[in-house]
């Protein structure tokens, strides 16, 4: 009998609704200049502090030796029209690319991790992207009232190879 009673309670016991999972994704964001940058955090192997640029080219493009790494090095604010001069970067974010080739984007502070959820997210308006808006900004990024621009880091490498060839 007292089985029984313990089944029967057990069919007015309240079900809970279950919430939908929100699915958000990390990014690493930086400052350059007056602007923020934001890149996926899956897509970085770690922050290096103090590096010494070797080779410097007009490109902007250098290398740096890294834990048993040749890292090319790409100056952003010379493909994103910043005022962020690559002397005035302290911190050196070592990325990974589709084909784990390491790269490394030079920036002036130490960077925050933000997760976003896809409804803050939004196509770059076009008639903004016609005034000369690198391709590597491939998305924005809304937080709170100000803007975060998504790098796409093979857009990157791709402009400045084509940048670098010309």
């Amino acid at each position: 009998m007292a089985m029984n009673s313990f089944k029967y309670s057990r069919r007015f016991r309240t079900k809970h609704e279950e919430l939908p999972r929100i699915t958000t994704e990390k990014f690493l964001v930086f400052n350059a200049g007056n602007e923020r940058y934001a890149i996926p955090l899956l897509r970085v192997l770690r922050v290096v502090k103090e590096f010494i640029p070797q080779g410097v080219l007009i490109s902007g493009r250098s290398l740096v030796k890294e834990q048993n790494d040749t890292i090319v090095v790409f100056d952003v604010s010379t493909l994103l029209s910043n005022t962020c001069h690559f002397s005035d970067c302290n911190f050196l974010i070592v990325c990974s690319l589709n084909n784990s080739v390491p790269v490394g984007i030079p920036i002036p502070d130490m960077p925050a991790i933000l997760e976003v959820s896809p409804e803050q997210f939004s196509e770059v308006p076009e008639l903004y992207r016609q005034g000369q808006l690198s391709t590597v900004v491939d998305r924005l990024i809304h937080v709170s009232e100000s803007v975060v621009f998504y790098l796409n880091l093979d857009k990157l490498v791709g402009l400045a190879s084509s940048t670098g060839t010309s």
